[in-house]
């Protein structure tokens, strides 16, 4: 790497980790002051509160790290306009489009750790979160999502489920309804058990845990007719292929989640026969989101650009605010086409992206001719 290129990443490394910090700080002080009064109407313990603002940190680095990109980036060419070091550059023979090769790498390493950390440590941080405030502060009790009663739901085969209680540490169900319908949706089978219970070692990376009733009776139906009674003490059928995760509907957001967590989620919810869309565009903006950081680039050129003369450098900095929010509406707008089924998943996610790339680099292109 040239002597230039280590200047420039260096410099913008040192603006971006200035201003990702300012703004980190002051989002902390301004939701410190929202949440103050009803934290300390708990009585909570001090560390208590602490750790629910540092676990706050991960999710307002991730939401800010754009902005902090764009105003890093103008921030530093109207620095070197401000003292000639651009015309230095460019009577050297550098292009405008050469010296932001620093700029774009330094965008997609921050694209990479902002994925890696959105994907490990921001879902912690916001489970976390919600348990510190939830039982820690408020004092509530946590719901424990692997023991469950009452639980309704359908597969892809048409099957209706009713499990009366579900014991996710025992890998146990009791009082369990299953009606099976054929294509006509008349029903044509229905079984009844007391108790289901998987067998653990029939566990692998490859295979579902065995499901095995007891105590039961299986009725047959011809024409809505019952044509077939027998009861049964221990049984074990095929087609029948539930697991405990399949009856925990998990109570985390999205946002709580893991994109290998999401994909299980949704992998569940398909063969349960639930709705998935909102799933799907949330995996998928999980994915798309951090390449942001590397768009917002394309805009600081130009920016820089219409604030040369220090009577339109505030004009920059109010432009680059304005580009960052209107880039969250368009992700919310896309957001909403997936969710009601107007866009595909993908296309949902990546909408904004691919609308202010275009902008971005119709704008960039223009500049350096």
């Amino acid at each position: 790497m040239k002597i230039i290129d280590k200047y420039l990443f260096k410099s913008f490394a040192r603006l971006y980790m200035i201003i990702l910090s300012s703004f980190t700080a002051i989002f902390l002080v301004i939701e410190f002051f929202e949440k103050w009064s009803r934290f300390f109407s708990e009585n909570p313990a001090f560390w208590d509160v602490v750790f629910y603002f540092l676990c706050r940190i991960p999710y307002i680095m991730v939401l800010s790290s754009p902005v902090a990109i764009l105003l890093a980036g103008l921030f530093l060419m109207q620095y070197m306009s401000k003292h000639n070091e651009t015309v230095a550059i460019r009577s050297a023979g550098i292009s405008i489009k050469r010296m932001s090769v620093p700029l774009f790498a330094f965008g997609f390493l921050i694209t990479i750790l902002l994925f890696v950390f959105g994907d490990t440590v921001m879902p912690w941080a916001e489970d976390t979160l919600v348990y510190i405030e939830r039982v820690k502060i408020k004092k509530q009790n946590r719901a424990d999502i692997r023991v469950r009663s009452d639980i309704q739901y359908k597969d892809d085969k048409n099957r209706l489920y009713y499990i009366g209680f579900l014991d996710g540490y025992k890998n146990k169900i009791k009082n369990i309804d299953i009606s099976i319908f054929n294509n006509d949706s008349h029903i044509v089978k229905k079984i009844h058990a007391e108790h289901g219970l998987w067998d653990t070692e029939t566990k692998n990376d490859d295979q579902d845990m065995k499901l095995t009733f007891y105590n039961g009776y299986i009725r047959e139906f011809e024409d809505n007719k019952l044509v077939s009674y027998i009861n049964f003490e221990e049984q074990y059928f095929d087609d029948i292929h539930i697991q405990p995760e399949d009856l925990v509907k998990s109570t985390k957001k999205p946002d709580e989640m893991t994109v290998f967590e999401l994909r299980d989620y949704i992998e569940r919810l398909r063969r349960i026969g639930e709705k998935h869309q909102k799933e799907l565009v949330e995996m998928n903006l999980k994915i798309a989101y951090p390449f942001v950081n590397v768009i917002m680039i394309l805009f600081c050129i130009p920016l820089a650009t219409i604030s040369k003369r220090g009577k339109s450098r505030g004009i920059g900095f109010v432009v680059a605010i304005a580009i960052c929010f209107l880039y969250i509406s368009m992700v919310r707008f896309g957001q909403s086409l997936g969710y009601n089924e107007l866009l595909s998943p993908v296309m949902a996610a990546w909408f904004a992206n691919i609308i202010f790339g275009t902008i971005g680099l119709i704008g960039l292109f223009r500049t350096a001719t």
